[in-house]
């Protein structure tokens, strides 16, 4: 991890997946053995706490929030990391006109002191 780097949230995920990718080639098949069982965690961790939370949105009546979430770059992309979008909007959004293009969101990392 850079100090600074800066990615387009989109490109989040893909930066992800060619960091994991070079830890499940580590010589080492332990390294890789820890990165599945981490990963496998964080799933876990994530997808229960936001089917939780779209539960409880729903239960509250939240409907509208919901499809605002859904419809949101960075909100929709984690909400359509855990199949949640469809659980949602299972027809799309009602009658509403296609979104324009998002303006890219960045998010930056830090370099953590050791």
């Amino acid at each position: 991890m850079s100090d600074g780097e800066q990615l387009a949230y989109q490109d989040v995920g893909a930066r992800i997946g060619e960091l994991v990718g070079r830890l499940m080639d580590h010589p080492d098949e332990s390294v890789g053995e820890r990165v599945t069982e981490l990963l496998d965690w964080v799933d876990v961790f994530h997808r229960e706490g936001l089917t939780q939370l779209v539960g409880l949105v729903e239960k509250w009546r939240g409907e509208i929030f919901l499809e605002s979430a859904a419809e949101d770059p960075v909100a929709g992309t984690l909400l359509d990391a855990y199949d949640l979008r469809d659980l949602i909007l299972p027809d799309g959004p009602a009658g509403a006109p296609p979104a324009p293009p998002p303006q890219p969101t960045v998010v930056q990392i830090r370099k953590r002191d050791r």
